[in-house]
């Protein structure tokens, strides 16, 4: 009987929402970025599964249904674009060339890492396509012969990592404009540096879900071009 409550689909889509909105709750309590929504569902699941020794297929019989919403929700973030597409017109040039010399920057930075801790040809593409959104990364991933499931992971790291120190970040080297706030976010943490920006206000938010967009275009047009210098460094 138990074993049938665990494996229930239903059961791991309750508490994943649950824990959700238990953290929006508790934020809104005590604004600490521990409570960040996204954060403190993941940990809690990551927490529970290991503490009961429940395999994360069984977690998955109802987590795998959140992924059917990624590539929807993505696409959503162009209604907050459309309410603010005079932002667009008017800063393009810089957002452009922010973003297209960040994957620069963000690529030449893996490389480097690669050759300092001597990654392997398979580690390197597993991480180049770490800054995009989950949808398009496990395509560029495959395509390099990266180890798809890493590149996930590293996804959600890189998303998680953006959302929680991105205000901190911002405060430190005083950006305050919210176009360079919202390409900032959505260019480096994809879709869950979006739902910060979102909060942070409707300009944040049009501008990171544009930058979603563009960076990945940028890194599947890159990505190809990376495939020689990976041949020949690893």
């Amino acid at each position: 009987m138990f074993d049938k409550i665990l494996t229930s689909p239903f059961l791991w889509i309750v508490v994943t929402v649950g824990l959700y909105l238990l953290a929006g709750k508790l934020k809104a309590k005590w604004p600490n970025p521990l409570f960040t929504p996204l954060v403190f569902a993941i940990v809690v699941i990551i927490i529970l599964l290991l503490v009961t020794d429940i395999p994360l297929e069984t977690y998955n019989t109802g987590g795998q249904f959140f992924s059917l919403f990624v590539t929807p929700a993505t696409v959503a973030l162009a209604i907050k674009l459309e309410k603010n597409f005079v932002y667009l017109k008017k800063y393009y040039p810089a957002i452009l060339t922010g973003i297209v010399s960040g994957v620069v920057f963000h690529t030449v930075m893996i490389f480097a890492f690669a050759l300092l801790f001597q990654f392997d040809r398979n580690m390197v593409a597993t991480l180049i396509p770490k800054s995009i959104t989950t949808a398009i990364a496990v395509g560029v991933s495959e395509s390099l012969g990266g180890i798809v499931s890493l590149t996930v992971a590293v996804v959600v790291f890189t998303g998680v990592i953006g959302a929680v120190v991105g205000q901190t970040v911002f405060k430190i080297f005083k950006i305050d404009d919210p176009v360079a706030q919202g390409v900032a976010l959505g260019s480096s943490s994809h879709a869950m540096g979006t739902t910060k920006a979102i909060e942070m206000g409707d300009v944040q938010g049009a501008m990171s879900g544009l930058s979603i967009v563009v960076t990945g275009i940028v890194v599947v047009i890159l990505a190809p071009l990376t495939v020689p210098i990976i041949n020949l460094l690893f």
